[in-house]
């Protein structure tokens, strides 16, 4: 009966499916034929509509960034990247004698306590890969407490040496080596090697208390005269177990050595107000160089604050304007990216103070400013204040 029913019901259907069809394919018809005619708003073309659209969502992801803080917490820095996705800051809430470390996760825009120290700091650094973060406190006594955590914020050695001020380069090729030096009140220094891994340090007789390392068991170094100010100096090169130096380049006034490159400032030859920026690989080969206006000072140069982001082997700059002495400079400055590899090179961002520069690991963020409160999207060159 039910299929009698079914049946009956289907054929009195057909009829009106077949109109239906009918008029559905005029109305197709209609609007293949109106798509077709030339639009009368010809002020935005599609591209660039769905450039703006892009554009704004970059923009708006941006703008909701902001360090998820506790209510009755102050952050008072921030100090860097743990990854591309992390960054390191810290925070000091109501009824703490001292602060402490957290970590921000900004695709989750989540926070967590990376680590509780016990007193006040005074210096964070955090090795190329975030494999190491170190923790200095001074104390009244004339010393300094270091403390070096693994990514998870445990802690992997600690030790206590005589210093009124600390310097220290991480190992790029091996991180769990750092070279630091410890100078005293009358700036005498002494230099150390730490493995945190090995929990071991050994002391160092080096000729200079800043140095880069070239490798796993190698030291770049400028060998600045100790008896006569200078403005440049020759670059050098020492390993640990060797008391031979070998001399690189000279007239030299600023360096930075990444795992892959080497980096060179020195003054030309026949324009003293310009320096080159100078890039070399491994085998201390060139690949490319480009020249930009200097900024001295009485006794040195001021070298504008930049970062180099090896994974896509840039170069990010501030330049000035014109060179000219530095307190008598009052332009701002010019962000640059350059590729050491292609040599192409790029104005980014113009009137830029001169202010400290940390870049993400993939580069498409930049922690910007004296305590890196604000960061840029390298993509929409937009600002963002962090806290």
């Amino acid at each position: 009966m039910e299929i009698k029913v079914f049946n009956a019901a289907l054929t009195q259907l057909l009829p009106i499916c077949k109109m239906v069809s009918i008029v559905l394919l005029c109305i197709s018809t209609t609007l293949l034929l109106s798509a077709c005619e030339p639009s009368n708003d010809l002020s935005k073309p599609v591209a660039d509509t769905e450039k703006e659209k892009s554009q704004h969502n970059q923009e708006s992801s941006l703008s909701t960034l902001e360090i998820p803080a506790s209510e009755k917490g102050k952050i008072e820095a921030i100090y860097g990247w743990l990854d591309s996705n992390t960054i390191l800051f810290s925070e000091k809430k109501d009824g703490m004698d001292s602060p402490q470390l957290m970590e921000w996760n900004l695709k989750t825009n989540t926070s967590a306590v990376f680590y509780q120290p016990s007193s006040d700091f005074s210096e964070v650094s955090i090795s190329p890969t975030g494999a190491h973060v170190l923790i200095s406190s001074f104390t009244s006594a004339g010393k300094t407490a270091i403390t070096i955590l693994d990514r998870t914020g445990n802690p992997q050695y600690s030790l206590v040496l005589p210093a009124y001020e600390l310097s220290f380069e991480w190992n790029s090729f091996q991180e769990d080596m750092l070279f630091l030096t410890s100078f005293y009140e009358d700036w005498t220094y002494s230099s150390y090697v730490i493995n945190p891994e090995e929990q071991t340090v050994h002391s160092l007789d080096f000729p200079q208390p800043f140095a880069q390392w070239d490798s796993g068991n190698g030291l770049m170094f400028l060998d600045w005269d100790r008896e006569e100010p200078a403005l440049t100096a020759p670059l050098e090169r020492k390993a640990l177990n060797d008391g031979a130096v070998e001399n690189l380049m000279l007239d030299v006034i600023h360096f930075k050595k990444v795992k892959h490159a080497l980096m060179t400032i020195q003054v030309e030859t026949e324009k003293q107000d310009r320096g080159t920026y100078a890039f070399y690989d491994e085998t201390n080969k060139p690949i490319h160089s480009f020249s930009v206006p200097l900024l001295k000072s009485f006794s040195d140069w001021v070298i504008p604050a930049y970062d180099m982001i090896e994974k896509n082997k840039e170069l990010l700059t501030f330049v000035p304007v014109e060179s000219k002495d530095a307190d008598q400079y009052e332009s701002k400055f010019t962000l640059t990216k350059l590729n050491w590899e292609t040599g192409t090179q790029e104005e980014l961002m113009k009137d830029m103070e001169n202010e400290p520069l940390s870049c993400s690991l993939d580069g498409s963020l930049c922690l910007y400013g004296n305590q890196f409160e604000k960061i840029i999207d390298m993509k929409t060159h937009q600002i963002k204040k962090l806290f």
